[in-house]
């Protein structure tokens, strides 16, 4: 007879393994048709009327396809993974716990993937129309002729888009998880109180993890801030909503 807790190791145990091999599908059948998934990833550079790209060393372009499969793996796999985690700890949970966790994490992660697909096909092909037109200005006094590499075109756009997305998703979460709480009172207190560090810790963020371009870093923080001082008013709204 097994104990409790050697059950729920094992079921642990089965449904990570279940996690692990719908990933590992997911990302062969992705590596499968890598050429369309090149096309994809490369549509906001094509707005540019632009569709060459160099690649250094011979590993560059699998390497490439591996980093990018495995990004994309782990966003198809995340409603199945999502299923794993809500049964397993259902069985310890109280109903409303359950609820409150179902009402929290996929409404999250529609605002993360919408905003992702806003990012990349909306945000980023304007992002490289402006950078590009850099290029002209200087062809007056020098013949710039721009080569885009593969691999650091992938990791850029693909950190960007997810960090971008992964911010939007965490104040997404953050608001509706004191929706449900007590209604924004709580978040509206905090806000007021640490909002100045909190856009500190914005900049420090954007210095750390985006590439080192000071106006693109300039552009972000500009957004995170103005995101702060929406998320700032709507909890106002709750707060003299709640004190009428």
């Amino acid at each position: 007879m097994q104990l409790p807790l050697q059950l729920h190791l094992s079921e642990l145990k089965f449904r990570i393994g279940y996690v692990l091999l719908s990933y590992t599908l997911s990302l062969l059948v992705i590596l499968k048709y890598n050429e369309s998934i090149f096309l994809l990833e490369t549509y906001a550079f094509i707005c540019l009327n632009s569709k060459k790209f160099i690649a250094t060393h011979i590993t560059e372009v699998f390497f490439t396809s591996i980093y990018i499969a495995s990004s994309l793996s782990w966003i198809i796999n995340f409603p199945y993974a999502y299923y794993n985690c809500r049964f397993f700890l259902a069985t310890s949970w109280y109903k409303s716990q359950v609820w409150i966790f179902s009402r929290l994490i996929l409404p999250s992660f529609l605002v993360y993937f919408l905003s992702l697909l806003t990012c990349y096909f909306v945000a980023l092909p304007s992002i490289f129309i402006f950078l590009d037109s850099w290029k002209i200005t200087l062809n007056y006094a020098l013949k710039i002729q721009l080569e885009a590499r593969i691999e650091t075109y992938t990791h850029w756009t693909l950190q960007t888009a997810f960090f971008m997305s992964s911010v939007l998703c965490i104040l997404f979460s953050k608001l509706l998880h004191s929706y449900l709480l007590d209604n924004m009172i709580t978040l509206h207190i905090y806000t007021r109180r640490f909002k100045k560090y909190l856009l500190v810790l914005f900049c420090l963020l954007t210095s750390f993890t985006m590439p080192p371009e000071g106006l693109l870093q300039i552009i972000l923080i500009i957004i995170l801030t103005l995101l702060v001082e929406v998320l700032f008013f709507i909890t106002c709204i709750f707060f003299a909503k709640n004190n009428v």
